[in-house]
């Protein structure tokens, strides 16, 4: 008779997807468009302190747009930098505490439950699917405690490949108390990195209002060597716009991806 070898374990297979996504490295910067809703909005990352410079997008506007500046970590793309920028060294007989509420530390803290008293996610194999023509073995994960901060309930992980191609968070909109949000995220290759390409988000909230549906898709990306760091100084920024200086980001999703 032959033997049909199991699968491996749920944490065994999320284990493997978190070191498939360290693999992919981090880009020092990158320029991506982005549509929400059918608003569309031009974004530079700076990927050694996570910083984001917003605006709308205006393709035939070679002057510098408004924009908010703000940190905000974005998911796989940035997993080397964001763990070197989270890390603290711990006490003799401590170990660091895990970042909050993100894919990769929710990964991470999966991965390495060894270094933790108690793992803070329960996983299990929930059978094998299709997403988007990958097969993909279902991991279904539940917090061990404290589900507001550990959000991840469910990814979708490549039976073959181990990349991650869909995660689903349970989470809330911290500016609506009792809300509840369902959130789906995408992932796929661009270049030689992994992202988090399009989102799905449903609100739901409290009393009669009904449920808020909000998509964003990444359209395009590019992967400059270099911009100048003021584009991510609010001050700076802002005295560069009122001299009317030219926008250095100006064009750069309009020419061919580089190589």
């Amino acid at each position: 008779m032959p033997v049909v070898a199991s699968p491996p374990p749920a944490r065994a297979i999320v284990q493997r997807a978190y070191e498939r996504l360290r693999s992919y490295g981090t880009p020092p910067y990158v320029v991506y468009l982005t549509d929400e809703n059918g608003d569309r909005h031009r974004i530079a990352f700076r990927a050694s302190d996570e910083m984001m410079n917003d605006s709308e997008y205006y393709p035939n506007d070679d002057r510098l747009p408004l924009a908010r500046i703000y940190r905000a970590f974005v998911g796989p793309l940035s997993i080397t930098v964001h763990e070197s920028i989270v890390k603290t060294t711990p006490s003799p007989g401590q170990t660091a505490a895990p970042a909050e509420n993100s894919l990769v530390s929710d990964l991470k803290t999966i991965a390495v439950v060894s270094a933790y008293a108690q793992p803070v996610y329960t996983a299990r194999t929930a059978g094998v699917e299709t997403i988007d023509g990958h097969k993909t073995d279902h991991v279904a994960l539940a917090a061990v405690s404290d589900p507001s901060r550990y959000t991840l309930r469910d990814l979708w992980i490549d039976t073959t490949t181990y990349d991650v191609w869909r995660a689903d968070y349970v989470t809330h909109d911290v500016d609506v108390p009792g809300s509840t949000v369902y959130l789906t995220v995408n992932f796929e290759p661009v270049g030689p990195y992994w992202i988090a390409a399009h989102w799905i988000a449903i609100y739901h909230f409290l009393g009669p209002q009904p449920p808020v549906y909000r998509e964003l898709a990444v359209l395009k990306m590019r992967f400059p060597a270099t911009l100048p760091g003021w584009l991510w100084n609010e001050h700076e920024y802002e005295r560069h716009r009122r001299a009317r200086d030219p926008d250095p980001l100006g064009g750069l999703l309009e020419a061919p991806p580089g190589p």
